[in-house]
């Protein structure tokens, strides 16, 4: 009885840890469709990431004017940016047994703080611009009132988005990748070029800090690096779901 019973418990055991790995796979696959349906949407209707840098009198008019694709677009987002957060979780207990060091627990609590700070520099664009650009919009607006606009518009970008693209993208997003990357090499069972890879996206994104030193060159880094890291993600996802489950003890 008791030798069937630990044979049952070893079953379920490994049934979940199957289970996790399933969902692992489907999340890393999963990401760069939503990164991408986000470019796609965004770049064709206005004009995105460029526009980023774009003043108030330009950008709030095609808020407007593309208010169902803004939506669509950063709705996209803002689901992949959340997902990173159940994601860096379940990367790590989907590799803990299988060699990987303990560093994967501080990239789990890394990557969870990365998608919280993205969703922070995403949200703006999803509540607080439409509002800006109905305001901007409206005929009966005074000067003082798109003026005041424009200041809200200027200040909120530059915090949102030195929390999003800074602290969420180019700082925490390329430690998570860097040191996830560095356990998948510590680890021994899987490929080195996948943590290679991860390394080389991590190396990327995080020129992405350069603008706070005044050097714009860092958003060429923090697109490639992007690229890089949702390549690394889609590469992961085959490597795991064609590694061999680990054994119960």
């Amino acid at each position: 009885m008791t030798t069937m019973t630990a044979a049952n418990r070893i079953d379920e055991e490994a049934g979940g840890r199957g289970d996790l790995l399933r969902w692992t796979v489907l999340l890393l696959v999963l990401e760069p469709l939503l990164m991408y349906a986000a470019f796609f949407v965004l770049s064709s209707s206005i004009n995105w990431p460029a526009s980023l840098d774009e003043p108030a009198a330009v950008n709030l008019p095609l808020i407007t004017e593309q208010r169902a694709a803004v939506v669509v677009g950063y709705g996209a987002y803002l689901a992949y940016s959340l997902l990173i957060l159940p994601l860096a979780v379940m990367l790590y207990f989907a590799l803990k047994g299988r060699g990987a060091s303990p560093l994967l627990a501080v990239a789990a609590a890394v990557g969870a703080v990365s998608a919280l700070a993205r969703a922070l520099g995403i949200v703006r664009w999803l509540f607080l611009m439409p509002s800006l650009a109905e305001v901007y919009g409206d005929p009966a607006s005074s000067p003082a009132a798109r003026e005041a606009v424009e200041v809200a518009y200027t200040a909120f970008n530059e915090y949102a988005g030195g929390v999003g693209e800074l602290l969420g993208v180019a700082l925490t997003g390329a430690v998570w990748v860097g040191l996830s990357s560095v356990a998948l090499l510590r680890s021994g069972r899987f490929p080195r070029w996948i943590g290679l890879l991860g390394l080389l996206a991590a190396v990327l994104l995080l020129p992405g800090l350069l603008p706070v030193v005044g050097l714009d060159v860092g958003s060429l880094f923090a697109v490639v690096g992007g690229n890089v890291l949702l390549i690394w993600m889609l590469a992961l996802a085959v490597v795991l779901f064609r590694s061999p489950q680990p054994k119960a003890a």
